[in-house]
């Protein structure tokens, strides 16, 4: 696993040992990347459910100008902040330790918004419903949000968002939303 371009390309990251942990491919970040145009300009992004921090990191490269990643497991955020600190992004990157509903009403609690999401819970934990209401508090209008699950999103975890793609990619696929512009 590596940083795949930008100001830190080639760069290997780590990922905890076992399955607890289960890092986005670097295949999945660049289809993700390819449909937002391979580069960024500045945008906020959050990261949740972050794992390794490979999303945050990769979109950090690619010039995102700030980046939060919610974590829980101890071990995944271990090996977050020393990716962070290998590829020099450290500085640029808010690791937020804890539950992602919790954290995520802190954010939207502290008047935070973010351009861009990543959303890559657990796939067993029954975490996308909830995040996907929470979600709704931290987003500026237009906002993009991509989910990677097992399954694909089903409609009834879409209802309010416009749905713009959802692909296959290996043994999971990445649902890809925008938050309405007119949205309060």
């Amino acid at each position: 696993m590596r940083i795949i371009a930008g100001s830190r390309r080639g760069m290997k990251l780590q990922a905890p040992p076992g399955n607890a942990v289960r890092p986005t491919s670097d295949k999945l970040r660049g289809a993700v990347m390819s449909m937002l145009g391979g580069f960024l300009s500045g945008e906020r992004v959050l990261d949740v459910c972050s794992g390794t921090g490979a999303v945050a990191l990769e979109w950090l490269s690619r010039g995102a100008g700030e980046a939060v990643a919610i974590e829980a497991d101890p071990i995944a955020l271990e090996v977050l902040r020393a990716n962070a600190k290998h590829v020099r992004l450290a500085e640029h990157l808010t690791v937020v330790p804890g539950d992602a509903l919790v954290q995520l009403q802190k954010l939207a609690a502290a008047g935070r918004q973010f351009e861009l999401v990543y959303v890559d819970p657990p796939y067993d934990a029954g975490l996308y419903a909830p995040i996907l209401a929470a979600l709704p508090g931290v987003l500026a209008p237009g906002a993009q949000v991509f989910v990677e699950s097992r399954d694909g999103l089903p409609e009834t975890l879409r209802v309010g968002w416009t749905h713009l793609t959802q692909r296959r990619y290996g043994g999971g696929w990445l649902d890809r939303l925008q938050w309405p512009e007119d949205a309060a």
